[in-house]
């Protein structure tokens, strides 16, 4: 395994646990990984609804 692929992974591992942690405290994560669905677009339209409006 290369350093890079290591890196890779280690990198993985820390957000993997950031995300538990975060989750534990009791915050909900809204996520979406499929662009043109409408949560999608909600969550990534700074204009006039999304999430990162602003």
């Amino acid at each position: 395994m290369s350093g890079y692929e290591r890196q890779v992974l280690e990198t993985e591992r820390f957000y993997d646990r950031q995300m538990d942690a975060i989750e534990e405290s009791g915050v909900e994560i809204l996520t979406s990984v499929v662009p043109g669905s409408r949560l999608h677009e909600i969550i990534h339209n700074p204009v006039d609804e999304g999430i990162d409006e602003g």
